[in-house]
C-alpha cells in the first residue's frame, strides 16, 4: 500500500518541477526567438552553391534548441539551396524542443550533447555529399507556411496610415506575433503538459518498477531499450523523446541511449519535410536512424 503522504509529496514535487521547466524553457525560446528574428536570415542566401558551407550551416541551425533552425533547414532543402547531405547534417543536430528541457535542468549536459551531435552532423552531411553528387532526390519547390519566415525579409513594419513603425511598434509587433502568437499560445501548453505527463509517469513507475536495477541486471536490456529510443525518435513531434532525458537526468539509461534518441529524432522538423516529400522523409528518417542504432550501439560498448 503506497503511503498517501509520500504520494502527495511526490504529485507536489511534480508540480513544481514541471512548473520551473516550463518557464525556463518559454523564456531560452523567447530569447531564441528575438536572435531568429534579428538575423532576418540574411546569412541564408550566401550558402547556395557552395555544399561544404550548406553542411556546417545547416549543423549550426539544427544546433539551435528548438524547432526554429530545423525549419529552416528543411525550408532551404525544399526549396532546392542546400543539398540532401546538407538536410541530414541539419537534422542529425536537432532534436527539438527537448534541448531547451536538457539545458534547463543540466547546461553541461546539453551542451555535450549538442557539441557531440555537431561533430556527427558535421561528419554525415559531408560524407553523403561527396558520395551523393550523383544521386538526385526529387524535389518540390513550393512553399509553405512556417512561422520561421515570416518577417525575415520586412522588418519594416507600417503604421495603418503607411508611415514606418518606430521602435516601440516594432516592439509591440515582436511580443504580439513571436511571444504572445508562437513561443505562448503554441509552445506553453505542450511544454507544461508533456513535461508533466512525463514526469507524472516515471513518478508512478518508479513506485512499483526500479528502472536503473533492471536495466543493470540485464545487458539485453540496455539494447532493447537502445532500439525503442530509436524507434520513438521516428516520431515528428517534439514530447515522447523527453522520457529519454528525463531517464538520463535521473541516472536510469547511459548517454549512448540518450545520443541515439536524440540522432534518431528532430522534434517537428520533420512535419514540413513529410508534407512536401514523403519519398525523403522516409530515407532521412531511415539513415538518421540507422546512423543511431550504429552510434548508441557504439557507446554502450565503450
Amino acid at each position: 500500500m503506497i503511503d498517501k503522504t509520500i504520494l502527495l509529496e511526490r504529485l507536489l514535487d511534480v508540480f513544481k518541477d514541471t512548473l520551473e521547466i516550463t518557464f525556463l524553457v518559454i523564456l531560452m525560446m523567447s530569447l531564441i526567438e528575438l536572435v531568429n528574428v534579428s538575423s532576418s536570415g540574411r546569412l541564408l542566401q550566401k550558402v547556395q552553391g557552395r555544399p561544404w558551407l550548406q553542411v556546417v550551416i545547416a549543423a549550426l541551425l539544427g544546433a539551435i534548441p528548438g524547432c526554429a533552425g530545423g525549419f529552416a533547414v528543411v525550408s532551404m532543402f525544399t526549396h532546392d539551396v542546400i543539398s540532401f547531405g546538407a538536410l541530414l547534417s541539419g537534422l542529425v543536430a536537432t532534436f527539438g524542443d527537448e534541448a531547451f528541457f536538457l539545458f534547463a535542468k543540466s547546461p553541461k549536459h546539453g551542451f555535450l550533447l549538442t557539441a557531440i551531435l555537431l561533430g556527427i552532423a558535421l561528419c554525415t552531411g559531408l560524407f553523403f555529399n561527396i558520395i551523393g553528387k550523383k544521386w538526385k532526390l526529387p524535389i518540390w519547390a513550393h512553399k509553405f507556411d512556417i512561422h520561421e519566415e515570416i518577417d525575415h525579409h520586412d522588418h519594416e513594419h507600417r503604421h495603418s496610415d503607411g508611415r514606418p513603425a518606430g521602435a516601440k511598434g516594432k516592439a509591440a509587433h515582436f511580443f504580439k506575433e513571436h511571444i504572445w502568437e508562437h513561443v505562448i499560445k503554441q509552445h506553453l501548453p505542450k511544454v507544461f503538459f508533456w513535461s508533466l505527463g512525463v514526469l507524472l509517469f516515471l513518478k508512478v513507475v518508479e513506485l512499483f518498477v526500479d528502472v536503473e536495477q533492471l536495466l543493470q541486471a540485464r545487458a539485453w536490456t540496455q539494447y532493447l531499450m537502445l532500439l525503442l529510443a530509436v524507434l520513438i525518435g521516428f516520431i515528428p513531434q517534439s514530447g515522447p523523446n523527453l522520457i529519454f532525458i528525463v531517464l538520463f537526468l535521473e541516472g536510469s539509461i547511459p548517454f549512448g541511449i540518450l545520443l541515439a534518441n536524440s540522432i534518431s529524432q528532430n522534434g517537428h522538423a520533420g512535419l514540413p519535410l513529410l508534407a512536401q516529400s514523403r519519398r525523403n522523409f522516409f530515407i532521412s528518417k531511415s539513415i538518421t536512424m540507422v546512423l543511431g542504432l550504429a552510434v548508441g550501439a557504439l557507446f554502450l560498448l565503450l
